[in-house]
């Protein structure tokens, strides 16, 4: 699978401003990547990078399901006003091509949607981790062996871009815990290794937009 990460930056960055976007992705975002193969996966607001940044995940089959999506939207004049809207409610907007890293199984994502549907968890978290250069099998193996074990949808890199950033997708918060003396297992068995490998990450905590499958 191939994902089309989205984000725009709202303007106004406002309660209302956030309303407005719901209504253009509803009537004009959705239906647009759908009627080219497009699955959404998750959309999310957060307030980190920027209050009100909007955000996508969008599935396709592989890249050239992808592609052929893209023609499909640059050559049809019917996305003209799709354009136009994203441009009036953001104009600072940003896209990444992202792939499976691995680890986690593909399987994982529809599973957590699946799960949202019965329980919905109110929020999700993106770790976005550096992995240090020439470690990065080092990492995939450390997430594999507990990736079972942890709240993890996803697990993803940019097909160009930054070959040592990962963003994992997480159910939940688990950044937020209150302080707590250190697990020496848990440092043992995974923080210690973590930081061998991925010396730097950083959290993003995302809250579900209401047309998210992620909710």
């Amino acid at each position: 699978m191939i994902f089309l990460k989205q984000t725009w930056n709202l303007h106004p960055a406002s309660p209302a401003g956030r309303d407005r976007f719901v209504e253009h992705a509803e009537k004009a975002l959705i239906p647009a990547w759908a009627s080219v193969g497009g699955d959404l996966k998750g959309a999310f607001f957060s307030t980190e990078e920027w209050f009100y940044q909007v955000t996508h995940v969008v599935a396709f089959e592989d890249l050239a399901a992808f592609d052929r999506a893209r023609t499909a939207i640059d050559q049809s004049g019917e996305f003209a006003e799709l354009r136009a809207g994203d441009e009036a409610l953001a104009p600072e907007r940003g896209t990444a091509l992202l792939e499976d890293l691995g680890p986690v199984a593909a399987e994982s994502l529809d599973a957590g949607i699946a799960k949202a549907a019965e329980k919905p968890a109110g929020e999700y978290t993106f770790a976005i981790l550096e992995v240090s250069p020439g470690r990065m099998d080092d990492f995939k193996k450390l997430l594999g062996a507990g990736a079972a074990q942890l709240p993890i949808l996803a697990s993803w890199r940019d097909v160009v871009g930054n070959p040592s950033q990962v963003i994992d997708l997480w159910r939940g918060n688990p950044g937020q815990a209150p302080y707590a003396p250190s697990n020496p297992a848990m440092e043992a068995g995974f923080f210690g290794p973590l930081r061998e490998v991925a010396p730097r990450e950083r959290m993003m905590r995302l809250f579900p937009m209401p047309y998210s499958p992620l909710v």
